[in-house]
């Protein structure tokens, strides 16, 4: 009998446990949301070319697929953060030589009433391209693609963060590199 009613209290447990789990899982990628925000990742089409030798980058036109509802303000929010990341980039909009970058939000989804139960994944891929101000060549194209898991680094100022963040890794492939990076690979090396 005692045996039965351990087992009882054990499974009542376990399943309390496992009810739980659900909530503090979600709890704690909520946690790493407010820290960390909407990851940034670079899927390529066309491979990075040697970038190094740029010392501008002019952000051109940012548009946004028609029919593709997204936030008003969406646009200039991507625009910011690329100007951002080319400042610690060093690259300024009177450098020379020069890129220019040109993109178009492609893909924009919100979190729906299931992914809010389970967990919200929001996301927005701007196709960009650079290309070189001098000979218009297009020197490589990609997909900077943007995603937030929780409910505190969703929306679109996080998701244009993202999509800042995948522009810091696709001028990195390139060579570019600011002095925090640079630093850091030094000490690396050392």
């Amino acid at each position: 009998m005692r045996s039965v009613r351990l087992g009882v209290c054990f499974l009542t447990a376990w399943m309390l446990c496992g009810f739980n789990g659900g909530c503090m899982s979600r709890a704690i990628s909520e946690g790493i949301g407010v820290v960390t925000g909407a990851s940034g990742k670079v899927v390529d089409i066309v491979r990075p070319t040697l970038l190094v030798h740029y010392r501008g980058l002019k952000i051109e036109s940012i548009t946004v697929t028609p029919g593709l509802k997204t936030p008003a303000n969406l646009t200039s929010l991507i625009r910011e953060n690329l100007e951002k990341v080319a400042t610690k980039k060093k690259l300024t909009q009177d450098g020379r030589p020069q890129l220019l970058l040109s993109g178009e939000v492609i893909n924009y989804e919100t979190a729906d009433t299931v992914d809010t139960a389970i967990g919200p994944i929001e996301e927005c891929i701007l196709r960009a391209k650079l290309t070189d101000a001098e000979s218009g060549e297009v020197l490589t194209v990609v997909n900077l693609v943007s995603r937030a898991k929780s409910t505190s680094a969703s929306g679109a100022k996080h998701l244009s963060e993202g999509i800042g963040k995948a522009l810091s890794k696709w001028l990195k492939e390139g060579g570019i590199t600011s002095d925090e990076e640079r630093k850091e690979a030094e000490q690396a090396h050392n």
